[in-house]
């Protein structure tokens, strides 16, 4: 049937449907208008800036790290160049297929292999990743020998931390490592995470360098670089670019070549003999400035920096001479007789006179059992002067009869024990000095052992029982006796172009001719004949030494075992050997600096100690860091303070 056309119904039909469609088309394109003139003109600005951001990207510039120096400015921590491979996964079709060549040229474990592959998938394909650091010249020269060959590969140069003086100083600086996640979260390294996102970034970890790593870290650069659509770079602003400025240098109190000196005579030990685990510390007595703080056997921190083998790290964790101890801050030993220096000054204080006499036959009967003395037959009629020359330990087991032990601690704690000191160097330990006090706490859930018994205090007189001290405490009882002052260690003399002031140490609240007779029984042992060191004195008169032996025991002796006779201490398996020790001061007459030297089951501090202590003071007269100019810490900031300006990449 012939479509009637003028049907009015089917007219309307059509006319509808097309206002509909007319409207919507008209709808769509006033939309898509809209749109435009939005993009365009109205949000013209937004977009344009939007794109010129996508344009460019801000790269981080990696600071250098601030050196630390000794006191005349010789290199304890530095940075050196890095031989790098790195790897721009852009630059090549098969990532497999490149590292296959370079494990086939490289030593390319599975491990660094997965590492590389997870680096790539996280920093992108246009990012270099890290294959190799610390490489040598010669296998730098064989990559760059091979460069053709390997597809991606790029030959870099960056810097790495270095420590000149190795193990000698390891305690001291400490040492940096990788960045690790527990890095990235934590609150002070808010502002820094960009920066500690660089491939190869290192922090510190231990010692000064963990203590002042912020102020060693530096200011992060910041350099445009313009990118195409797909994110590399295809030029590098560098008129634009905000220079880093290389941490500020730490100035120490160190002198690196007597540090090192002290390190290899305290490593000394003669032949078929076990090797020395000891420490030494040497104290300016009038600033406080420590100039030795040595510590055998120890770690190389340049094996943390680039990278710990498994085996050596093995090694260090399991040796008995505990290599990763900083024996002479966190190590605490029985001082031994040396504390019979405090045991003097306390009788005094207590009223004894220096002269009164005291009849040694080599042991004393008190609270039902004996205490013998050093010398089994005895040393005779004693005064005080002649108790700390010949370290007669009866003199003393007659003081402590009527000595409160209260009193004895309080002395001792003047002197330096039971102290710690800011030296910026993680670890301390502050010893025992026991007391009534003390043993209440100790024993807080059994009351029955919190009673301070008497025959305790004849243990403790003579430096033995619960009383533990540091090498660091000792070289401070050593220096506040010489001076009768209160000498407070540091280490670190200046932080950038910022002067750490000389501290003035007050007196200490002693009657001084206390340390008088102190200081003449020290001299005593030493220079006169009879001496517990007399083999430890100095040639020379203007060097004059005086000090005071040590030797404490690490197990008590049984009465079985006096009575079947005591085995000679050579043949006693190394553990169960004396501990060794040596303090002093020189010179005599008008002290300049005092020593502390502790080895670790040396039998006798006359034996090893005292003789070690004599060869490191003797070095330390000869170059006689005090009468040096120091370095001024103005001269190193003028050094460090030029701007860098790199491509981003930190070694």
């Amino acid at each position: 049937m012939p479509l009637n056309t003028h049907d009015p119904e089917k007219q309307q039909l059509v006319t509808r449907r097309a206002t509909l469609f007319g409207g919507g088309v008209a709808l769509l394109f006033g939309g898509i208008g809209a749109r435009l003139y939005q993009l365009q003109i109205s949000d013209h600005d937004i977009y344009a800036k939007r794109a010129l951001e996508n344009q460019f990207n801000a790269r981080v510039i990696a600071p250098l790290r601030g050196e630390i120096v000794d006191r005349f400015g010789r290199k304890l921590a530095s940075n050196r160049q890095n031989f790098r491979m790195l790897f721009v996964p852009e630059r090549t079709r098969d990532i497999d297929a490149a590292l296959d060549e370079i494990a086939a040229r490289f030593d390319l474990s599975d491990e660094r292999r997965g590492r590389i592959k997870r680096e790539i998938r996280r920093m992108g394909a246009f990012t270099p990743v890290q294959i190799f650091d610390n490489m040598s010249w010669d296998e730098f020269t064989r990559l760059n020998y091979e460069i053709p060959h390997l597809p991606g590969v790029q030959p870099d140069v960056g810097e790495t931390r270095a420590y000149p003086l190795a193990e000698a100083a390891a305690f001291v600086v400490g040492y940096v490592g990788a960045v690790i996640d527990r890095d990235l979260i934590a609150p002070e390294n808010e502002q820094d995470r960009s920066l500690l996102r660089q491939p190869g970034f290192k922090v510190g970890r231990d010692g000064l360098e963990r203590t002042y790593d912020k102020q060693l870290r530096g200011q992060a650069g910041r350099m445009n670089v313009k990118v195409n659509a797909h994110g590399r770079v295809i030029e590098e602003l560098a008129d634009e670019a905000t220079p880093a400025q290389q941490g500020g240098t730490l100035g120490l109190t160190i002198d690196a070549e007597l540090q090192q000196k002290a390190t290899e005579i305290l490593a000394q030990h003669g032949e078929g003999e076990d090797p020395i685990s000891g420490s030494a510390v040497v104290i300016d007595v009038l600033t406080g400035d420590v100039i030795v703080m040595a510590s055998t056997p120890a770690f190389d921190p340049n094996a943390f920096n680039i990278g710990i083998d498994t085996g050596y790290w093995r090694e260090l964790n399991d040796s008995q001479y505990k290599p990763l101890l900083n024996k002479p801050l966190s190590a605490t030993y029985p001082p031994g007789s040396t504390f019979k220096l405090i045991s003097a000054i306390a009788a005094q204080i207590q009223g004894r006179s220096p002269d009164q006499k005291v009849q040694c036959n080599g042991k004393i009967y008190y609270g039902k059992r004996y205490f013998h003395c050093w010398k089994r037959g005895g040393h005779g009629p004693v005064d005080m002067k002649d108790a700390l020359k010949k370290s007669c330990d009866v003199y003393f087991y007659d003081v402590a009869k009527t000595m409160d032990i209260d009193l004895l601690a309080e002395v001792a704690r003047k002197l330096g024990l039971g102290e710690t000191h800011e030296l910026g160097i993680p670890g301390q330990k502050g010893g025992v000095v026991p007391d009534r006090d003390w043993k209440k706490r100790y024993y807080a859930g059994d009351p029955a052992n919190q009673i301070w018994f008497p025959g305790e205090t004849l243990s403790v007189i003579i430096g033995q029982g619960a009383t533990t001290s540091t090498p660091l405490q000792l070289a401070v009882m050593a220096a506040r006796v010489a001076t009768g002052r209160q000498v407070k260690p540091r280490i670190v003399r200046f932080r950038g172009d910022l002067p750490i002031p000389e501290p003035t140490p007050a007196p200490i609240d002693i009657n001084p001719s206390y340390f008088d007779v102190v200081r003449a029984g020290m001299d005593a042992v030493t220079n006169e004949y009879g001496g517990t060191a007399y083999r430890s004195r100095l040639e020379k008169p203007e060097w004059r030494l005086a000090g005071k032996t040590g030797t404490s025991q690490v197990y008590r002796i049984t009465a079985a075992e006096r009575a079947r006779g005591l085995t000679k201490p050579e043949q006693l398996p190394w553990k169960r050997r004396d501990h060794a020790l040596f303090t002093c001061f020189a010179p005599y007459e008008n002290p300049r600096y005092a020593c502390a030297v502790v080895v670790e089951h040396g039998i006798g501090g006359s034996r090893i100690a005292g003789p070690k202590a004599r060869d490191i003071m003797r070095e330390v007269f000869k170059v006689d860091p005090a009468n040096k100019p120091a370095l001024d810490p103005r001269v190193i900031a003028r050094e460090v303070s030029a701007p860098r300006i790199t491509t981003g990449r930190s070694g």
